[in-house]
C-alpha cells in the first residue's frame, strides 16, 4: 500500500495480493483518520460481499471466488470505541460482464485498487448499535 495526503484527502493505491479492509484499517489507525468518505475502483481476485437481513438482524455473506473488476466502491469510515468501522459497498463484474454488488466484508486486490479517502473535517465520526435494526448507525 502506498498513499499520499494533500492536506485534506488521502489517495491510496493497494497492490496485488493486499486485502482491502485490512489495509484501510491500517491507514485509518496510522493516520488517525477520525472520519472519511470512501470512493474507489480497480480489480480483485475474489470478493466476499453480503446483504443485511433486517428480520434476522444479520448479514448473508457470499464469496465470489473469481477475478472481478471493481466497478465501484463507496462508503465511509467511523469509529466504535477504539476501533475503526469501515462501511463499504461494492459493485463488481466478472469476465461475462455480469454485475454483483453488496456490503464488502473483504476482497483481495488483483492488479490494483485505487481509493480516495475524503476526510470528514470535524470531530471523529462515531457509530453505535441501533436496537431496532441491529446495525451500527452513524451518531449524528
Amino acid at each position: 500500500m502506498t498513499y499520499r495526503f494533500d492536506g485534506y484527502n488521502w489517495l491510496v493505491r493497494l497492490e496485488k495480493g493486499e486485502l482491502l479492509i485490512k489495509q484501510l484499517e491500517t491507514i485509518v489507525k496510522q493516520q488517525k483518520i477520525g472520519g472519511a468518505w470512501i470512493s474507489g475502483l480497480g480489480a480483485c481476485m475474489w470478493a466476499e460481499i453480503g446483504s443485511y437481513d433486517l428480520t434476522k438482524k444479520l448479514y448473508n455473506w457470499k464469496k465470489l471466488d473469481e477475478p472481478l473488476e471493481i466497478i465501484g466502491l463507496q462508503g465511509n469510515i467511523a469509529w466504535t470505541a477504539d476501533q475503526p468501522i469501515l462501511h463499504i459497498h461494492g459493485s463488481f463484474s466478472n469476465d461475462q460482464m455480469q454485475a454483483f454488488g453488496g456490503h464488502v466484508k473483504e476482497l483481495e486486490v488483483a492488479g490494483t485498487c485505487e481509493i480516495l479517502l475524503h476526510r470528514w473535517y470535524g470531530e471523529a465520526l462515531k457509530r453505535s448499535q441501533d436496537p431496532t435494526t441491529g446495525l451500527n448507525l452513524l451518531n449524528l
